[in-house]
């Protein structure tokens, strides 16, 4: 009787403790479910998020880059006549970390684990429409 659903009919004729004790056993197997779907999910979370930070490290390290240039561009204001040149370097550099750290941080996941709260979502609705 464990392994196979029971009809209303048979749910009926069951006593309380027998229905309790179903319905706690349906209950553990649905956490485990959840955690085990949780943790793939996770899984998944954590492996854009490493994407992400590699890109934010990257974009941080090359704006850190564009930002020796431009401090070199400054210094060489004065005595040397092509500066310009070097503040330019200096900028694209800037622009292409900025779009790198930009690109890792749409990477970022906006809503966790959003499977998993549809899934509860869903189970909630379902036990309160058993119960009622």
């Amino acid at each position: 009787m464990e392994n196979e659903r029971l009809d209303e009919q048979q749910l009926r004729s069951l006593p309380t403790s027998e229905l309790v004790r179903l319905a706690l056993q349906e209950a553990r197997i649905l956490a485990r479910a959840e955690v085990l779907c949780a943790k793939e999910e996770l899984k998944a979370e954590v492996k854009a998020a490493k994407v992400s930070g590699i890109l934010l490290g990257a974009g941080g390290a090359a704006a850190l880059c564009g930002v020796a240039v431009l401090l070199v561009a400054l210094a060489l204001l004065f005595p040397i006549p092509e500066p310009a040149a070097v503040a330019l370097v200096g900028a694209a550099v800037l622009v292409l970390g900025g779009g790198v750290a930009f690109g890792g941080v749409k990477k970022l996941p906006r809503k966790p684990l959003p499977r998993m709260q549809e899934r509860l979502k869903r189970d909630m609705a379902i036990a309160r429409e058993r119960l009622s």
